[in-house]
C-alpha cells in the first residue's frame, strides 16, 4: 500500500508541476524575446534618426560647406553621401554595430546591397508610405544580426547631384539620376548583434530550469514526507486493525495520535473504532438472535405446513375442477353427437324414397331443420363464448322497444312451452321508453334464461317473463318459474364455465352447460349483470339487470 499510495500521489503531483514550469518557462522566454525585440527595436529607431538627421544636416548646408568666405563656390569633396557612409563606418568599427548606406544604384561599390538591403530597397519601392523595415537576419560574415532600415527619399537639397537632367554631370563627377521629390535614393541600415541578447536568454533559461527542478524536488520530497507521516503510516494503523477484526479479533481498537492522525484519517480512525464496539456488541447478542431465528424458523415451517395442506385443498378443488371439465367435454360430445345421429338417421330415411310417405317425409325434414338449429345454436353458443374471452366480441347498440323484444320472445319460446305442456305468460310494463343496447345480444340473454326455465319446469307448470323500468333508472327483466329449483351449492357454480352443479349432472335434460356463463357475459357486455334468487324445489328467479341508455335522435 505505501508504495502504491505514494507513486498514486507524487506521479501526478510531478506531471502537474512539471506542465505548469514547462509553460512557465516557456512564457518568461517569450517575453524576454518579445522585450528584447522591443530594445533592439527602439536602439535601431534611434540609431537611424541620429543618422537621418546627419545626412540632412549635410544636405541642407552642402552650399555653406562649398561657399568660401568671399562667397565663391569651391566644391570641397563634402557631400551627404560621403559624411553618411564615414559617420557609419567611424561607428562600426569603433562598436559591433553595422551601419550602412545602399542604394540599388550605388556610385561607390561600398553602397551595394546585400540580400536584406535589397529585400527592403524593393519593399519601399512598392509602398511609399512605408517608413522602416525590420526583421532577424544574418550577416555575411554568418553573425546573426537584428537588421533595421529606413528610407532616404530625394528633397530638394538634392537635386543639384541627382536630380534632373538624367546623365549631366554633378560636383561629384556622376552622372544625375534625374530623380524627383520624394524618390527613394537609398536606405539607411543598421545592423545589431544579437549573439549577447541570445546568451543571456540562454542563461536565463538555464537558471529557470534549474530553479523549476529545485522547485520540483523540494515540492516532491515534502508530498512524501507528509503523505508519509499522514496519511501511509495513520492508514497502515488502520489497515492492521481491520484485518485483526476481520481474523475475530473484536478486542482490537486504533491508538489514535493526535500529531499524525487529523481531518479524514482522525474521522476514518473513529468509525473503525466505532465499527469493532458494534461488531462486538453484536457478537454478544448473536446467540440470542440465533435463538430467536430458530423460533422464527419454526413458526415458519408451520406456516409452510398448513399452506402446504391449503394447497392440498387447492390441488383438490383443481382435480374437482378437471372431473367437471371432463364431464363438460363428454357433454358437449353427446350434445353434438345427438343432433348429428339424428339428422344422418333422418337423411337416411330419406334417401329410402320407398320407405316413406309424403306426411313421414314432411316430419323428417322437420326433425332434420330442428336438430340443425339446435347444433347451430351450440356451436354458436360456443364461439361467442370464445370470442367474449378473447376479447373479440363486439356490441351493436340500437334504439330498441320492449315490446317488440317481448313479441320476439313470445315467438321463440311459445313452442317450446306448448310442446311441454306449460303455461308461458310474457308481459311489460308500458311505461318503459326506448332505450339503446344490442337487442340480438339481450334477446340471446332472455332465450336462454326463458328456454331453462321452461326445461327445468315440469308439465303442468308456470313460467313467466316480465320488463320494467325501475325507480332507480335501469330497465330489468325477470324470468321467473316454478319448477325444480337450485340448491344452494349449485348456485356457486351454476354461472361459471366449464363446471355444472353437482344435481344438474344427473339430471335427465340436455344441455350444453354454456348457457347461462354465455348470458352472464353478454351482460357485462351490455352493462349491467344477472341476478338469481332460488330454493331447491320451489322454482327460481333470474334478473337481468341492464343501465337505461337514452336513445339520441340528432334532432338538431
Amino acid at each position: 500500500m505505501k508504495a502504491n499510495l505514494e507513486l498514486r500521489l507524487a506521479v501526478p503531483t510531478t506531471i502537474v508541476i512539471s506542465l505548469l514550469l514547462v509553460v512557465s518557462v516557456i512564457s518568461d522566454v517569450w517575453l524576454q524575446k518579445q522585450q528584447t525585440e522591443e530594445m533592439l527595436f527602439e536602439q535601431a529607431y534611434i540609431l537611424s534618426q541620429e543618422m537621418q538627421s546627419v545626412w540632412d544636416f549635410i544636405s541642407v548646408n552642402q552650399n555653406t560647406i562649398n561657399t568660401d568666405g568671399d562667397g565663391t563656390f569651391t566644391f570641397k569633396g563634402l557631400h551627404c553621401s560621403i559624411v553618411g557612409t564615414s559617420v557609419g563606418a567611424l561607428f562600426t568599427n569603433r562598436t559591433d554595430y553595422v551601419i550602412r548606406y545602399v542604394s540599388e544604384y550605388p556610385r561607390n561599390p561600398k553602397n551595394s546591397p546585400d540580400s536584406f538591403e535589397s529585400g527592403a530597397i524593393n519593399e519601399f519601392k512598392g509602398n511609399p508610405e512605408m517608413i522602416e523595415y525590420a526583421s532577424f537576419g544574418t550577416m555575411p560574415d554568418g553573425e546573426d544580426y537584428y537588421r533595421y532600415s529606413v528610407p532616404l527619399r530625394m528633397q530638394s537639397a538634392c537635386a543639384d547631384c541627382h536630380g534632373s537632367p538624367v546623365g549631366e554631370i554633378d560636383v561629384t563627377g556622376f552622372p544625375k539620376e534625374g530623380l524627383k521629390d520624394g524618390d527613394l535614393v537609398g536606405i539607411a541600415s543598421i545592423s545589431i548583434p544579437v549573439k549577447a541578447y541570445e546568451e543571456n536568454l540562454r542563461g536565463q533559461i538555464v537558471q529557470r530550469a534549474f530553479l523549476s527542478f529545485v522547485v520540483l524536488a523540494a515540492c516532491l520530497l515534502t508530498i512524501v514526507l507528509v503523505t508519509k507521516r499522514y496519511v501511509i503510516r495513520p492508514l497502515g494503523s488502520v489497515a492492521s486493525a481491520v484485518r485483526k477484526i476481520g481474523s475475530g479479533d473484536l478486542d482490537t481498537r486504533i491508538e489514535i495520535d493526535p500529531a499524525t492522525a487529523k481531518g479524514e484519517i482522525r474521522t476514518l480512525s473513529t468509525h473503525v473504532n466505532d465499527m469493532a464496539d458494534e461488531l462486538e456488541s453484536l457478537h454478544k447478542d448473536l446467540e440470542n438472535l440465533v435463538e430467536v431465528r430458530t423460533e422464527q424458523l419454526a413458526e415458519a415451517n408451520e406456516k409452510l405446513i398448513v399452506q402446504a395442506r391449503e394447497l392440498e385443498t387447492v390441488n383438490e378443488q383443481l382435480r374437482e375442477n378437471d372431473l367437471y371439465k371432463s364431464h363438460f367435454f363428454t357433454m358437449m360430445s353427446h350434445e353434438l353427437r345427438t343432433p348429428i345421429t339424428a339428422i344422418r338417421a333422418y337423411i337416411d330415411m330419406l334417401d329410402d324414397t320407398s320407405a316413406l310417405d309424403e306426411r313421414a317425409r314432411s316430419s323428417a325434414v322437420e326433425a332434420i331443420k330442428t336438430n340443425i338449429h339446435a347444433l347451430s345454436k351450440l356451436v354458436d353458443n360456443i364461439l361467442d363464448s370464445a370470442r367474449i374471452e378473447a376479447g373479440a366480441a363486439t356490441l351493436e347498440k340500437g334504439v330498441a322497444d320492449v315490446a317488440d323484444i317481448m313479441n320476439e320472445l313470445s315467438r321463440s319460446l311459445g313452442p317450446l312451452a306448448v310442446d311441454k305442456g306449460i303455461d308461458l305468460e310474457i308481459a311489460h310494463d308500458g311505461e318503459v321508453p326506448l332505450f339503446m343496447t344490442d337487442e340480438d345480444k339481450l334477446l340471446h340473454i332472455l332465450e336462454n334464461l326463458g328456454s331453462n326455465a321452461i326445461k327445468y319446469t315440469d308439465q303442468g307448470g308456470h313460467v313467466q317473463v316480465n320488463a320494467c323500468l325501475s325507480d332507480n333508472g335501469v330497465i330489468q327483466f325477470e324470468v321467473i318459474d316454478d319448477g325444480a329449483g337450485i340448491s344452494e351449492e349449485d348456485q356457486k357454480v351454476i354461472f361459471d364455465k366449464f363446471i355444472q352443479g353437482k344435481s344438474f349432472v344427473a339430471r335427465p335434460v340436455s344441455g350444453s352447460g354454456l348457457g347461462l356463463a354465455l348470458a352472464r357475459e353478454y351482460a357485462e357486455l351490455l352493462g349491467g349483470d344477472i341476478l338469481m334468487r332460488s330454493e331447491l324445489g320451489s322454482g327460481s328467479v333470474f334478473t337481468v339487470i341492464l343501465p337505461f341508455e337514452e336513445p339520441d335522435f340528432d334532432l338538431d
